[in-house]
């Protein structure tokens, strides 16, 4: 009986505060919630989210549990460092029965209350020692320095304390967390009604615009070096460039000119952020870590390490003679192809989830699922075409018959008629996949460059 009882408070608790929904968090809107790493809806003192509106105002709920429930608050600060002073504040203060939601700004360590019409109520409550705001307000300039236009990236402060005598916020103490700076206007719609989604910790302009377009273009150096190792070893028998194969020069060419690129796409992603991580973190919440922003971090940065790791493990190749060399092959095609598909991956994140990224997100998307289309198109073919290979060498038809040796001692080789014919249909595939992936490629990054409305 008692069990029951203590299950029934649970859940009307739950139920009553049921103000602050964390289900949405990463989909439709931005959520922090302190003390970092807590669980939303079990031991978090503070929820807090964001959400654009047609691109004219912000939704913004702060939410918490202050230590008197009848004389206190909670309050979120947009600043620009970590350190309380000059930041403009959404606060939800309740006292003797009343909440309401006030905007402050912080002179120093002292708050001031500021009257606009900036910033409106839409619901309070305070429910079950939780008091909840939901306030809308106006992006753009307000006209006054110390209420800040919101569309742009802060460093996030949360507090919970008492209130004065006077009924306004008073200090903190320690119940006051500095969170990750953070894109508040990553999530919402546009003004066109376009949802908007893109990492709520970062910027979608200048280096990441930049850091996409190189990434795109790796994709097709890395693919193409992929495909010279795998299905062109045997063309150009009896060339060779600072005393290797063709085909190893080509794959060693463009892994490398791939592998710089995405370096480069490493360093600009971080330069946009300030050097920040923005895929999952210790103390993120669940939500957080499973938003489509962190998944695409992560995704990506273990695609660029795996990549550099190529180069890398190549050194420590063994003698094409050694027992341990078809072990080594296997695990280096391994790696490679799991590194592109991993690229492949976090970019079809970004084309699918990252609205803001593209001055038409429908047409990105279309030309992304072309460009993987073609590049796994070209890989069956040419696979196809081994497989074919193989069994014919199986049944006889080996390769030491493709290669005919020409005059005595000059070690030249002529390929047989059919072999020739093959190589030319390889080649022919591969020019065709080139162009169509270069093309793709660029239009991606047309798509990425122009802003949204450029095109309109």
């Amino acid at each position: 009986m008692i069990l029951r009882l203590t299950i029934g408070a649970v859940v009307l608790a739950t139920l009553t505060h049921a103000q602050f929904d964390a289900s949405q968090c990463g989909q439709t809107k931005g959520c922090l919630f302190a003390p970092p790493g807590c669980t939303p809806s079990t031991d978090c003192q503070i929820y807090f989210s964001y959400q654009v509106q047609n691109g004219q105002t912000m939704l913004i709920e702060i939410s918490g549990r202050p230590a008197n429930p009848q004389a206190g608050y909670v309050a979120v600060g947009f600043s620009k460092d970590s350190s309380m002073g000059d930041d403009s504040v959404t606060a939800c203060v309740t006292n003797q029965g009343q909440t309401s939601a006030i905007l402050g700004y912080t002179a120093g360590k002292s708050l001031q209350i500021k009257q606009s019409s900036v910033q409106t109520a839409v619901n309070t409550a305070n429910q079950n020692g939780y008091v909840d705001c939901v306030v809308r307000r106006q992006l753009g300039n307000t006209g006054d320095k110390e209420i800040f236009d919101l569309n742009g990236t802060y460093i996030i402060l949360l507090a919970t304390g008492p209130v004065g005598a006077d009924g306004a916020p008073g200090y903190h103490g320690e119940t006051k967390w500095v969170m990750p700076r953070t894109d508040v206007a990553s999530y919402g719609t546009d003004a066109q009604g376009n949802v908007i989604m893109r990492d709520s910790n970062g910027q979608t302009g200048g280096s990441k615009h930049s850091t996409n377009d190189k990434l795109k273009i790796a994709h097709v150096f890395i693919f193409t070096g992929i495909l010279f190792a795998r299905h062109f070893r045997g063309h150009w028998p009896d060339t060779t460039f600072l005393g290797v194969k063709m085909w190893f020069n080509f794959h060693r060419t463009l892994n490398m000119i791939g592998v710089g690129m995405t370096i480069a796409a490493f360093v600009l992603i971080f330069v946009a952020n300030d050097w920040r991580w923005t895929g999952p973190k210790a103390f993120a919440t669940k939500e957080e870590n499973q938003a489509w922003s962190s998944i695409h971090s992560i995704l990506g940065l273990l695609a660029c390490v795996v990549a550099w790791a190529q180069p890398l493990n190549a050194v420590f190749r063994c003698d094409h003679d050694s027992k341990a060399r078809p072990i080594f092959n296997m695990i280096h095609r391994f790696f490679g192809f799991s590194a592109w598909l991993m690229a492949v991956a976090a970019t079809m994140i970004a084309v699918v989830h990252f609205n803001g990224m593209f001055s038409n997100r429908d047409a990105a998307l279309g030309l992304y699922i072309a460009f993987v289309a073609v590049a796994g198109l070209t890989l069956i073919v040419l696979e196809v075409i081994w497989i074919r290979n193989w069994f014919a060498a199986r049944r006889g038809v080996s390769n030491e018959m493709e290669m005919v040796r020409v005059g005595a001692g000059t070690g030249g080789v002529v390929l047989r008629e059919d072999v020739q014919k093959i190589h030319r249909l390889q080649m022919a595939i591969l020019l065709l996949y080139l162009v169509c992936a270069i093309g793709l490629a660029v239009a991606i990054c047309v798509l990425i460059g122009l802003k949204p409305g450029d095109l309109a």
